[in-house]
């Protein structure tokens, strides 16, 4: 790998960033950076997964407070449901092939949302359920557990 490459993505990353969009807008294949190509796009990636798993984190997190401390519930954690139940939909519509991902993501979201149950209540950890008992298409329906389709009432 030429020297200059391997200075400019260690030392300029957006520089990098820029040299190599340049050097692809004019097809001059000689002068791409492979390896720092591919290790990036794979990472881009991974952090489109990584923000599916984050949004189903605070979904579930918020539907597990809204079913198992009912008392409790406001119109933030109903707007938060709400939020999160549209981005997600947004991102798998930017993103389809993640759908692929769906069972990992879901599984990883839910034992996050957990802990995001546990810290913002005071319920013990034996009062969620293991492993998460919800389907994808239920957790995105407007009606499920917390309806999102109404206006928000207490």
């Amino acid at each position: 790998m030429n020297s200059q490459i391997k200075s400019q993505y260690e030392q300029d990353f957006y520089g990098w960033t820029q040299w190599q969009a340049k050097v692809l807008a004019k097809r001059e294949v000689s002068e791409l950076d492979w390896q720092n190509l591919q290790e990036e796009l794979e990472a881009l990636g991974r952090q489109e997964y990584r923000e599916l798993v984050s949004r189903l984190t605070v979904l579930l997190g918020h539907l597990l407070k809204w079913e198992y401390q009912p008392e409790n519930r406001s119109r933030s954690w109903f707007l938060t449901i709400r939020e999160q139940r549209r981005a997600i939909k947004r991102h798998f519509y930017r993103n389809p092939s993640l759908k692929s991902r769906l069972v990992d993501a879901l599984e990883d979201g839910f034992e996050a949302g957990v802990d995001l149950a546990l810290r913002e209540t005071n319920l013990p950890l034996r009062t969620f359920p293991e492993p998460c008992p919800y389907q994808f298409e239920e957790v995105m329906a407007d009606t499920f557990i917390c309806d999102t389709s109404k206006d928000w009432e207490q």
